[in-house]
């Protein structure tokens, strides 16, 4: 009986200890498997509703403009650009590559000067606010406040079919005041073009009406008032804006300052939910 028991613990002790003596081959190719991180392959990049945001490069510049002689505090402004774009070095799929050529002609320069070519980088944007800054010098004479750009670029590829830009800008270049905005920029995920409203909702009669009810309970002004007789310039009836963006179960529709309204209404956005919207879609959002 004792023989047993002995060679029972002497069998357990010889299994503990060949798990714990695995061959030092397998343990070193499980580290090395372990410490290499998965690169980003033109399948990944290539999904229709890529997950990994490692192809995304981020970040934020600024450059500081100045009159000569500094005399009060809004003598000095900074002028900054934070961007969102798609690494170039990576395989990239057609509508990323359409996103990051967007964001490039949306950088400043001047009017005589030819459209950038590079490849879009942060050296690049970095180049477009010199750009800025150098205009702004060469009218300082004549210019009671500096000039001032501020710009935002930010992504949103969350959508099966679809990415969207989101651009925020906001320039002041002499004048009463400066301009401002905000641009929502759909693009196709198999086609690589931008999408219109028409893209996303099919024509019937009832959705401009349902539209309308929106707005004007937006802006407070009752379903039977004439828009002649309010501060928004719809004289042939009402019309929705190409500009639109799609979040949160509801679309939110954007009007920028004087395209249907006065500058001190600033940006006028009303929004309707999803399901409201829900019939009227040509595809999925």
């Amino acid at each position: 009986m004792k023989l047993k028991i002995i060679s029972l613990v002497a069998l357990t002790l010889l299994v503990v200890f060949a798990c714990q003596t695995e061959p030092q081959g397998n343990k070193e190719a499980r580290k090395v498997k372990e410490g290499v991180e998965p690169k980003e392959t033109e399948v990944q990049a290539k999904e229709v509703n890529p997950k990994d945001t490692s192809l995304l490069i981020k970040g934020a510049d600024s450059v500081l403009i100045s009159k000569k002689k500094v005399v009060e505090e809004w003598d000095k402004q900074w002028s900054k650009v934070t961007y969102q774009f798609y690494n170039p070095a990576l395989p990239l799929a057609k509508w990323q590559v359409a996103i990051n050529n967007f964001i490039r002609k949306g950088l400043y320069k001047p009017e005589e000067q030819a459209p950038y070519t590079a490849l879009l980088s942060g050296e690049l944007i970095h180049q477009s606010l010199l750009s800025f800054k150098k205009e702004a010098r060469r009218y300082e004479d004549e210019m009671s406040m500096v000039w001032n750009i501020e710009d935002s670029y930010e992504i949103d590829a969350s959508h099966a079919g679809f990415a969207s830009v989101k651009n925020e800008s906001s320039t002041y270049t002499g004048g009463a005041h400066g301009m401002y905005g905000v641009g929502i920029t759909h693009f196709d995920k198999k086609s690589a073009k931008t999408l219109n409203l028409s893209d996303f909702i099919r024509k019937d009669a009832k959705f401009p009406k349902l539209a309308e009810a929106a707005f004007r309970r937006s802006v407070g002004i009752s379903a039977t008032k004439p828009f002649s007789e309010t501060d928004y310039w719809f004289e042939k009836g009402f019309v929705l804006p190409d500009n639109f963006e799609i979040s949160q179960g509801k679309i939110t529709f954007i009007y920028n300052p004087y395209e249907v309204s006065n500058y001190a209404n600033g940006v006028i956005t009303f929004s309707m939910p999803l399901r409201q919207i829900k019939p009227y879609l040509k595809r999925e959002i």
